[in-house]
């Protein structure tokens, strides 16, 4: 996304994008219209003018880097300012980048294509994190839970033959399943408390989740 008041500079980036790859380009001519399309379908990147009436660029920038679902959009700053404390100042509101106008480019280019990879490096790593996660958590299910219901099925199994058990058998077959079924909804109910990921060795050098460690507050 371009965003800048001005409509011949956003013309200017558009067809250097546009020459240099393969890009979809939304454009805002201010701040408020950045900010209502980000919010509709937030895009990979933004490069964004500081200097705009209304809502400027800084507190657009600094609006997006406070929300969850946009502050990983890597935002490079473009401003006529070249004074030490403006760019301080833009990349203090949460700014990946500062470039200054008149601007080179190729340099323009090149930043934005080294912002869009580190993105999606941090995306595949996040990825990976998911899944090692679900991974974990799969582990955990299968040792947790799989020796209550072992338990439970055992039990009911040997109360087919109720006929030829006992009552003092029954008893205890019924005890043990009730026992299983409750360690199996205690297991669940840690599950749910979850907060943070605290993980413990598993046999072939895998992970799980300490369910109780992860649990606690």
């Amino acid at each position: 996304m371009l965003v800048d008041d001005d409509s011949d500079v956003l013309l200017y980036i558009s067809t250097i994008l546009t020459r240099e790859g393969n890009y979809s380009i939304e454009t805002a001519e201010d701040g408020e219209e950045a900010l209502k399309k980000v919010a509709s379908d937030p895009p990979d990147i933004i490069i964004l003018d500081l200097m705009m009436p209304g809502i400027n660029g800084m507190e657009v920038c600094r609006s997006l880097k406070s929300d969850e679902v946009t502050k990983y959009i890597p935002v490079i700053m473009l401003s006529a300012r070249r004074d030490i404390t403006d760019i301080v100042e833009g990349m203090e509101t949460g700014a990946n980048d500062y470039l200054t106008k008149p601007f080179n480019p190729e340099e323009l280019v090149a930043r934005l294509q080294v912002h869009l990879r580190i993105r999606a490096l941090e995306e595949e790593l996040a990825s990976k994190r998911e899944l090692e996660g679900i991974m974990k958590m799969s582990i955990t299910r299968q040792h947790e839970i799989n020796n209550p219901v072992t338990g439970v099925i055992g039990n009911a199994e040997l109360l087919r033959d109720w006929k030829n058990l006992s009552a003092e058998e029954i008893d205890e077959f019924l005890v043990s399943i009730l026992d299983s079924a409750a360690r199996i909804k205690n297991i669940i109910g840690q599950m749910k408390k979850i907060t943070h990921v605290v993980s413990t060795s598993y046999i072939g050098g895998r992970e799980m989740i300490d369910i109780e460690k992860s649990s606690q507050d």
